[in-house]
């Protein structure tokens, strides 16, 4: 197990003297009220020692956020509440961090969107918060509709929250009005050379999607292979699986491996299961260019189904096929590590257990524990966003399976 994990004992790391710095360290050690008690400290005392200083009011934002996150992530819904509306009292950039953790809490305690918005919504004006700050937040847990609603208030100036709101606005179904939004954002771009290369590329790829769903017809078929991928993979980000397939031309198995894995990065979990379980086997390990990422998918998926036994064999495999693949490494010995724990639970609950193997059971199982948040930390797992957590196939989307 310690080749798996391969970390230097933690007691042996100097903790930082910063309160800011010394709750993260707490934090990754899984000393969650510890990290409170820091991030708290930070908060209250980097105001107190120069209100006017940037480098201070940073430091007290920050550490606002990080409260109210781990705050919220240990139930305490209240403080992380108090916290978060602490943080916005210092305007951009903090505004964004904190209202988006703050969705992200409420949209975890299954309140919904409608009700989300307007509690944040009252916030805004307290503290003169543009409206698109919200938006953003609110396009981060998958509130497309309210979203919109944000962007609509008042007008905005950067291109960012164009696109985003382009973003909610097709996934809303709002095709037309995505569309004039996107022809305008593509003009400014031409004309004041602002955005990336990247947003640039989206925001073509959006029109030539918004188009073929309007009309029906595929506008053209783009020449080379790179953009007909870049197509699919801006298809999938709002919503439009069909043409994705379609970009990807569905008809040899290394395609087909490459859109699981483009589902797999987006979130479509129940279509990517639903592929999986089609396919006879895996590809064989460094067979093609998607075959490993195939097997880290397939493990990762029994993984989570609690099939720790299956996973951990995949998982190995690519280990001993790729040292590099630290990611493989940590999964399989997250898996030995939930199957000890539940060998410990079911020895526990055994009626002959004595009192004497139950305690040993607990100790052991606080030690396993540890290690589990060792290994969690290195975050090996693939993450998604709440919005991307909420994403399902539907009908229209079904002849994918075919």
């Amino acid at each position: 197990m310690r080749h798996l994990i391969n970390r230097e004992p933690e007691h042996h790391t100097e903790p930082p003297s910063d309160d800011y710095e010394l709750g993260k360290w707490h934090e990754s050690r899984g000393h969650f009220e510890e990290a409170l008690k820091y991030f708290k400290r930070g908060a209250i005392n980097a105001i107190q020692v120069n209100p006017s200083s940037p480098t201070e009011k940073k430091g007290s934002a920050l550490s606002w956020i990080e409260y109210g996150r781990l705050s919220a992530r240990m139930n305490k819904c209240d403080e992380a509440t108090t916290s978060f509306r602490q943080a916005l009292c210092f305007g951009v950039p903090y505004t964004s961090s904190s209202l988006r953790e703050w969705a992200v809490m409420l949209h975890k305690q299954g309140i919904n969107d409608a009700d989300i918005l307007t509690r944040l919504l009252a916030e805004l004006s307290t503290h003169s918060i543009p409206p698109s700050e919200l938006g953003n937040a609110l396009t981060e847990i998958g509130a497309y509709k309210e979203a919109v609603h944000c962007f609509n208030m008042a007008e905005y100036n950067d291109t960012e929250s164009g696109i985003k709101h382009a973003r909610c606005l097709i996934n809303d179904g709002r095709l037309n009005e995505a569309l004039t939004l996107l022809t305008r954002l593509q003009y400014e771009c031409t004309i004041l050379h602002l955005p990336s290369e990247g947003d640039r590329c989206f925001i073509n790829h959006a029109i030539f999607l918004c188009n073929w769903r309007l009309s029906g017809t595929l506008p053209y078929l783009p020449p080379s292979d790179s953009e007909r991928i870049q197509i699919a993979k801006a298809a999938l980000s709002v919503g439009m699986v069909t043409e994705a397939d379609y970009m990807l031309s569905i008809e040899d198995d290394l395609e087909k491996h490459n859109l699981i894995c483009m589902l797999y990065t987006e979130g479509y979990i129940d279509l990517v299961d639903s592929l999986l379980k089609q396919m006879v086997e895996l590809p064989r390990i460094n067979s093609t260019s998607y075959s490993n990422q195939l097997h880290f998918i397939a493990a990762e998926r029994l993984y989570d189904q609690r099939e720790y036994d299956k996973a951990s064999a995949i998982f190995e495999n690519l280990r001993l096929s790729q040292a590099e693949h630290t990611n493989a490494r940590f999964g399989e010995a997250a898996c030995y590590l939930h199957s000890a724990l539940l060998s410990l639970t079911s020895r526990m609950t055994r009626i002959e257990s004595t009192r004497t193997v139950k305690e040993q059971s607990l100790e052991y199982m606080h030690s396993i524990n540890a290690a589990l948040h060792i290994v969690e930390n290195t975050k090996w797992h693939t993450s998604w966003t709440p919005a991307q957590k909420r994403r399902k196939y539907g009908l229209d989307q079904s002849s994918i399976l075919n």
